[in-house]
């Protein structure tokens, strides 16, 4: 059975991979006239959503993290709230993963616009470590992030894509 310190370690990683999933790159049309509105994850790593990040850790054993669903939501008054769902687990050497349940999580913050770059400040959670800025850059309809994950022993980069979605929220 698995330490409450490294279940802690655990859920702070899929916090971080899921909040360095929206450091953003690249753009080059002009922004909306009103970023306001949904934002809908298409692509992790170049890969269709649902899409796998295999992460190594130690001694051959790694992370395997699917993101399912992303939805970042630019709400009035500059704040956002990110809601994502997805799969993780540690997948020991010389095994292989096992079906996990779907865990969903949302992080929120506020938002500010400098011409194209969109910065975003998580809020602080009780009892938590303070999230990192995430620079962002948005292009016309479209959000592109890109992020180094430090897992301590590694640096994972994750990209991800996503869109305006008036569908949702």
């Amino acid at each position: 059975m698995p330490s409450k310190r490294r279940l802690a370690r655990e859920k702070q990683l899929q916090r971080i991979v899921a909040l360095g999933l929206l450091i953003f790159h690249g753009g080059v049309a002009a922004r909306p006239a009103s970023i306001e509105g949904s934002y809908v994850a298409t692509t992790l790593n170049g890969r269709a959503l649902p899409a796998d990040l295999v992460i190594p850790v130690t001694a051959g054993d790694f992370r395997l993290f699917r993101l399912e669903q992303g939805v970042l939501r630019l709400s009035p008054g500059g704040r956002f709230t990110l809601y994502f769902r997805y799969y993780h687990q540690l997948v020991r050497r010389g095994t292989r993963p096992v079906a996990t349940s779907v865990v969903s999580a949302s992080e929120a913050g506020t938002y500010t616009l400098k011409e194209r770059q969109l910065i975003l400040v998580p809020s602080r959670k009780k009892n938590a470590r303070s999230r990192p800025t995430i620079l962002a850059t948005i292009s016309g309809r479209e959000i592109r992030a890109s992020y180094v994950l430090d897992n301590g022993s590694t640096h994972e980069r994750v990209a991800l894509v996503l869109q305006r979605d008036e569908r949702f929220w």
